[in-house]
C-alpha cells in the first residue's frame, strides 16, 4: 500500500495523484508541468510563495502541503522533516536512557525506524501482490 495525493501545482492543474515522497513529487512537477531541475521556482500552491530551488522543492512539498511527517519512535515528536529527527535523535532523552540501559546490559541496541506520517488517499503500490 502507498499514499497518494492529488497534484494542486495552480498554473496548470493536472488532475493525477502523486505518491508521497520528494523524489516522485519533484520527477511529477517535472515532466508533467515542466519545472525544472535548475535555477529557484516559486512553489506555486496556493497560498505558498517562497521561492525554493528545485533540488529542495519536491521536499517542500512533501513536508508541508502534503503534511508528511516523522514521528521519533523514542518519545513520539513530529517533524516534517527526516533530517530533523536525526538531528533530534541526538539529543533525545528516552533514546539516550534506552541505549545507556542497552550498554549497561551489555546488550546491543539497534535504532527503532521512525513511523512516517502521511495523508491522503491509501492505494495498491505499483508492484503489490
Amino acid at each position: 500500500m502507498t499514499c497518494v495525493r492529488a497534484c494542486e501545482w495552480t498554473d496548470q492543474p493536472c488532475g493525477l495523484f502523486v505518491e508521497m515522497n520528494k523524489v516522485l513529487v519533484a520527477d511529477h512537477l517535472l515532466h508533467w508541468h515542466g519545472v525544472e531541475s535548475k535555477g529557484t521556482t516559486l512553489c506555486k500552491f496556493e497560498g505558498c510563495s517562497k521561492p525554493k530551488a528545485m533540488l529542495n522543492l519536491g521536499r517542500h512539498i512533501e513536508g508541508i502541503h502534503y503534511t508528511t511527517s516523522y514521528e521519533c519512535p523514542y518519545c513520539g515528536k513530529r517533524w516534517s522533516r527526516s533530517d530533523s529527527l536525526d538531528r533530534h535523535q541526538v539529543t533525545c532523552r528516552p533514546l539516550l536512557d534506552s541505549r545507556a540501559r542497552a550498554k549497561k546490559g551489555r546488550r546491543e541496541f539497534s535504532l527503532q525506524d521512525p513511523k512516517k506520517l502521511v495523508y491522503g488517499y491509501i492505494v495498491p503500490a505499483r508492484n503489490a501482490t
